[in-house]
């Protein structure tokens, strides 16, 4: 196992993917990339880094993309929506906590972030110890995903609110944080970050529809 210093644990993946892509103007988690999507590719690392669950938490068009974006048959992985995910990505991480909360640690990933390895995620596992609060990869001094919480941490995240993420939590702990040394991690926000993926996909994904208009009077 990847993460045996912490066998007698469980450790749980959450990869966020509620957004509604308003700076990309189509759903991002539904580009082609390597044969699969965007989402696929991202949790297909956690999946292949042998974490025993692995939920991946929908919100905007969570039905196109449950259906669409190729995500593997695997008895681990389950797909939950968030309702409430207008609310910002602290909303996406409460949904996924409350999927997890028996769990011992939590590995905290992006669904936008398509060049995680499987490799990274193992890296990240084995230096989790129970002395520790959170391993946090960081590029230049810079915190980076995935970020691995333990128990004692979900009360804070569960309590975050609008669309900060993790971070808040992170600052708070620095101290008691184990950093790796790790590359840096694109998001893909925009067309231009998906033109610089290596393996990008030219075939098209439709636009989000429009918001629907009064009718003229």
């Amino acid at each position: 196992m990847p993460h045996e210093r912490m066998s007698s644990k469980t450790i749980a993946g959450i990869v966020l993917a509620a957004g509604a892509s308003t700076r990309m103007g189509r759903p991002k988690m539904l580009l082609p990339f390597r044969g699969g999507t965007i989402l696929s590719a991202s949790v297909s690392a956690l999946l292949d880094s042998g974490l025993e669950r692995v939920v991946v938490v929908l919100g905007c068009d969570a039905e196109r993309i449950r259906s669409e974006t190729g995500l593997a048959h695997d008895s681990r992985l389950s797909l939950v929506v968030n309702e409430r995910w207008r609310e910002g990505m602290a909303s996406s991480l409460r949904r996924g906590i409350e999927e997890c909360s028996d769990a011992d640690a939590l590995l905290v990933a992006l669904g936008d972030q398509p060049g995680l390895t499987p490799g990274r995620v193992r890296q990240v596992l084995s230096a989790f110890t129970p002395d520790r609060m959170l391993v946090v990869p960081v590029h230049e001094g810079i915190p980076a995903h995935p970020v691995l919480f333990a128990r004692g941490l979900f009360p804070e995240l569960a309590a975050l609110s609008g669309d900060v993420g993790a971070r808040e939590v992170v600052r708070r702990h620095r101290n008691e944080a184990l950093f790796i040394d790790a590359e840096p991690l694109a998001d893909i926000d925009t067309e231009e970050d998906y033109r610089r993926l290596p393996e990008s996909d030219p075939r098209p994904v439709e636009p989000n529809p429009p918001s629907p208009k009064a009718p003229p009077k």
